[in-house]
């Protein structure tokens, strides 16, 4: 699977939750005047997955960035590069 494949899964599926809780909320409170408690820790499960998908996405992008830029200012060379992943 390609990752930009993979990419658009996550996104996906965390936009998709939010919506879900979003729409919940507002099914809830059209119905019982009020969002019960089940509702609103689903909704904090939602932001949690979302900001977890995105948090760790761009994280780890940021990452390989700045590896890369160090590999290429001469930095780091492969011995150390290859040192790095035995060691861990």
């Amino acid at each position: 699977m390609k990752q930009n494949t993979k990419d658009w899964i996550q996104y996906s599926s965390a936009i998709l939750m939010l919506c879900s809780a979003v729409g919940l909320a507002l099914w809830s409170f059209s119905r019982l005047a009020e969002v019960h408690s089940t509702v609103l820790t689903y909704a904090g499960i939602a932001v949690s997955f979302c900001g977890a998908v995105y948090g760790l996405a761009l994280y780890a992008k940021n990452e390989v960035r700045k590896e890369v830029r160090r590999y290429k200012r001469g930095e780091m060379t492969e011995e150390e590069g290859e040192n790095d992943e035995t060691e861990a």
